[in-house]
């Protein structure tokens, strides 16, 4: 009995079937790819398709993510702070809680995106699509606002105003 367990459990090994839990960290990047928990700062993935990746608690700080298709992508709770986002799609992406502290999100596409609660301290949205998205919450204290000539005031939440 113990001969045939040692057995399929060196089956499972060989086969991949009983990866490490973050085994998908490792995965090359592509579309519908589960990154959740992973960590890839100062990576690059620019031009990358992510499109409905799920990558909740993600940490991509300090990374190139510069032109990145991440439609429909679960990014909440990612950290995204100091990464260029610019040109970045990011229609209808789940952002909520999400820390782009610092960010560059010149020219990205956030039209529908859920940004409920996220902090984008500091951030470039110069030139940023924003049709239908949820600011509900968010913290923007010294955030360039999409005119690129506005800068959002002190303990701002929400949409900035001018």
């Amino acid at each position: 009995m113990k001969k045939n367990i040692f057995y399929m459990l060196s089956a499972l090994v060989v086969f991949g079937l009983s990866a490490p839990a973050d085994a998908e960290c490792y995965d090359p990047p592509g579309a519908y790819v589960v990154w959740s928990k992973c960590q890839f700062a100062r990576k690059n993935f620019e031009g990358v398709d992510l499109s409905g990746a799920v990558m909740d608690d993600i940490v991509l700080h300090h990374s190139n993510l510069k032109g990145v298709n991440l439609e429909k992508a679960d990014l909440r709770g990612a950290d995204l702070s100091n990464t260029d986002l610019s040109g970045a799609n990011l229609k209808r992406a789940r952002l909520n809680k999400a820390i782009i502290k610092d960010a560059n999100l010149t020219g990205a596409d956030l039209s529908g995106a859920n940004l409920e609660g996220a902090d984008l301290e500091r951030s470039i949205l110069t030139g940023a699509k924003i049709k239908g998205t949820k600011f509900d919450a968010v913290r923007m204290s010294d955030a360039t606002w999409t005119d690129g000539k506005t800068q959002c005031k002190g303990g701002s939440v929400g949409k900035c105003n001018k």
